[in-house]
């Protein structure tokens, strides 16, 4: 998975945002990656100073400087925007390459494998003749659930057997016969395959 830039520029404060521009200026001074910058190191300096005088005359300054505060921001915000295409256009994905401009990496997702145990996962008793209602937490990654079903020793691997798939985190067994003890699990489908089952949960239909 290739590496990308965060610039989440109207996140930042104005100190921030002045901590960002003198960092790319003090990273991109001589590098050897980025040789002809967009935006040059001594336009990004002269930048950073202005915006830095602005900042301290605008607290508890006039309107008029808090105004010209503004337009500066957003001069160093167009300016750390045009960096970042260049920046991403040498770079092409190269996590080491980005790092090395001072901008800030942002962070990759990471694939996700077998989804987990489906967890707390029980088996309510309805005033429904033959029914049982089913009701487990949601599992991370799941795009499903296979619903099985043991009318004897759960224990035993072989006496499991799939009832349903369901997209939501319930499911209403029905069918059964009354007064009789069954055995619940539920195992959560995801992209990558199909996960462990649950905790068995002992249910009995009205």
């Amino acid at each position: 998975m290739k590496a990308n830039i965060k610039l989440s520029l109207f996140e930042l404060t104005f100190v921030r945002l002045l901590a960002l521009i003198r960092n790319v200026i003090a990273k991109m001074t001589g590098n050897a990656f980025f040789t002809t910058p967009a935006v040059t190191v001594s336009a990004m300096v002269t930048a950073a100073d202005k915006l830095e005088a602005a900042i301290e005359n605008a607290t508890n300054g006039s309107r008029l400087s808090k105004l010209e505060r503004d337009a500066l921001v957003e001069e160093v915000r167009s300016m750390l925007r045009v960096q970042a295409d260049y920046v991403r256009s040498i770079a092409k994905g190269d996590a080491v390459m980005l790092a090395s401009s001072g901008f800030e990496l942002a962070k990759q997702r990471e694939p996700v494998g077998l989804p987990g145990v489906t967890k707390e996962l029980v088996a309510l008793f309805t005033q429904r003749r033959g029914e049982v209602d089913l009701r487990w937490r949601t599992v991370r990654g799941a795009h499903g659930y296979h619903v099985w079903i043991s009318e004897s020793d759960p224990a035993v691997a072989a006496n499991w057997k799939a009832i349903a798939y369901t997209t939501r985190a319930r499911f209403t067994a029905d069918g059964l016969e009354s007064v009789k003890a069954y055995w619940f699990c539920v195992s959560a489908m995801g992209s990558a395959g199909e996960g462990a089952q649950s905790d068995p949960a002992k249910g009995i239909a009205a």
